[in-house]
């Protein structure tokens, strides 16, 4: 009985496991320094020790830097808690805070290419607004 249940649990991880590594390889995809804008790329960010980092005058670009599960913006600052994916939609659950609060958002993309994502809504999809990375 314990045997069947170990092998019951082991079926499905193996089940999950692709599920997983497709979240995990959107996450991975997302490493680097990312605006609205790709022209604006050099208004928004700077490099430092190598490094891309973002201008102190970016506060009004929606700009961001992805480095692991951190989330660096000119405002805010958040950590990836968890990652779904479904189909070519990665949904993420981040850990967000300012200088002043903290709260927890979900956040869900589509890449079109390797360059390009769109973030949007699950419940209003027609409305997205493109990234575009700027480090490669």
């Amino acid at each position: 009985m314990q045997s069947a249940k170990r092998l019951a649990g082991l079926g499905i991880l193996l089940l999950a496991l692709p599920l997983l590594s497709g979240a995990a390889q959107a996450a991975d995809r997302l490493d680097g320094a990312w605006t609205t804008t790709a022209a604006s790329c050099d208004e928004v960010f700077v490099k430092r020790k190598g490094n891309l980092a973002l201008k102190r005058t970016s506060e009004g670009w929606s700009a961001f830097i992805v480095n692991g599960n951190r989330i660096n913006g000119a405002n805010a600052t958040c950590s990836v808690k968890s990652t779904k994916q479904k189909g070519d939609v990665t949904t993420f659950l981040l850990s967000c805070a300012d200088k002043i609060m903290f709260d927890t958002m979900t956040v869900s993309i589509r890449f079109k290419d390797d360059g390009t994502f769109v973030r949007f809504d699950p419940e209003f999809p027609e409305v997205e607004t493109s990234y575009h990375r700027c480090d490669r």
